[in-house]
C-alpha cells in the first residue's frame, strides 16, 4: 500500500445511488479462496499432502507468509470487526454470483479500521466496492453521524455489496456510487462539513493517477489518501521500461508525480506487505 499525506491539503444508495437504513460489517478471513478453516490449518502449521511444513515453508514462501497473516489473524481479529460471522457469508455470496476473489485479507481489513479510528475519521471515500469487504472495515471505524461514500463500477458487484451490507449490522450504512469512478469523482464535491478525512483507492491502476488527483481534491487538510496493491508484487520495480504492464505504467505514473511534486502537496510513504495476499 501507498500512504500520502497532503501538505497543504492531504492527501448506500444504489441505481446510480445506492443508501439504506440498517446494514452489517464485511466478509471472512478471506485469502484469495483460503476459507476460514483453511487459515485455521495453516496457522496450526498443517499443509496439504505429505511435504512436511518447514520444507513446504521453504520452497514456498507465499505458503509462509499466509501462514503468518493466520496466525496473526487468530490472535488480533477483533470478534465484532474481522471476526464477524458476517464477513464469510458475505464472500460465499460474491463467490456465488462469481466475483473475482481480489479484496482486501482480513488483516488488512482490520489495518484500514484501526487507521481510521486512530484519525477519528468521520467522512471517507473508497473508490472500488467489489462485495463491500474492505467498505465494511472501513465502517467500523466510523462515529454514528458518519459518511462512508464507495464507488463500484458493476451494478452486480453493487448488488452484492448491498446484500452483504443488509445482512449485516453496520452503521452508518454505506452510499454506494454506481458507474465508472472517474465520472462520478468529476462530478463529487467535499461533503459540507468538509473534506473526506480517509479515501481508499482499490481499483484499477491503469487509471490510479487520475483516481489520486480526484482524491487529493476531496479531501481535507491533513487527510490521508491509501492506495491498495501499489507494488505488484515487485513488478513496479523489476518490469523493463520497454515493456510494462498497464497497472505497472499506471503506477509509476503517480510515482513519477510524487517525485515532481516533491512534498509541495503530499506526503508519501509505500510499504511492501506480506501476508495472506502474498506480496503486495
Amino acid at each position: 500500500m501507498s500512504f500520502p499525506l497532503r501538505a497543504t491539503r492531504t492527501l448506500g444508495r444504489m441505481s446510480n445511488v445506492v443508501r439504506a437504513k440498517t446494514f452489517t460489517s464485511p466478509a471472512a478471513m478471506m485469502v484469495r479462496g483460503l476459507r476460514t478453516s483453511s487459515l485455521v490449518r495453516l496457522a496450526a502449521g498443517q499443509t496439504q499432502g505429505s511435504v512436511p511444513p518447514d520444507v513446504a515453508d521453504r520452497e514456498n514462501p507465499d505458503l509462509t507468509a499466509a501462514k503468518v497473516d493466520a496466525y496473526l489473524a487468530s490472535k488480533l481479529l477483533h470478534p465484532d470487526i474481522g471476526g464477524d460471522p458476517s464477513l464469510e457469508r458475505g464472500q460465499e455470496r460474491a463467490d456465488e454470483a462469481g466475483m473475482p476473489q481480489i479484496a482486501v485479507s482480513a488483516m488488512q481489513g482490520q489495518f484500514l479500521t484501526v487507521l481510521a479510528r486512530a484519525m477519528k475519521a468521520e467522512r471517507i471515500l473508497e473508490i472500488g466496492t467489489l462485495a463491500g469487504y474492505s467498505t465494511s472495515f472501513l465502517s467500523k471505524a466510523l462515529p454514528p453521524h458518519g459518511q462512508l461514500d464507495t464507488l463500484e463500477l458493476s451494478p452486480l458487484h453493487a448488488k452484492v455489496a448491498q446484500q452483504n451490507f443488509l445482512d449485516s449490522d453496520l452503521f452508518p450504512f454505506p452510499t454506494i456510487h454506481i458507474g465508472p469512478a472517474l465520472d462520478t469523482l468529476r462530478k463529487m464535491k467535499q461533503p459540507e462539513e468538509g473534506g473526506y478525512d480517509l479515501v481508499f483507492i482499490d481499483a484499477d491502476k491503469e487509471r490510479i493517477l487520475d483516481y489520486f488527483l480526484e482524491a487529493l481534491r476531496l479531501t481535507r487538510k491533513g487527510g490521508v489518501v491509501l492506495v491498495d496493491n501499489a507494488v505488484r508484487r515487485g513488478r513496479i520495480a523489476l518490469e523493463v521500461n520497454d515493456e510494462p504492464s498497464v497497472d505497472v505504467t499506471g503506477l509509476r505514473k503517480l510515482y513519477d508525480w510524487v517525485e515532481q511534486d516533491g512534498g509541495k502537496t503530499v506526503l508519501m510513504s509505500a510499504i511492501q506487505t506480506v501476508g495472506a495476499k502474498y506480496w503486495e
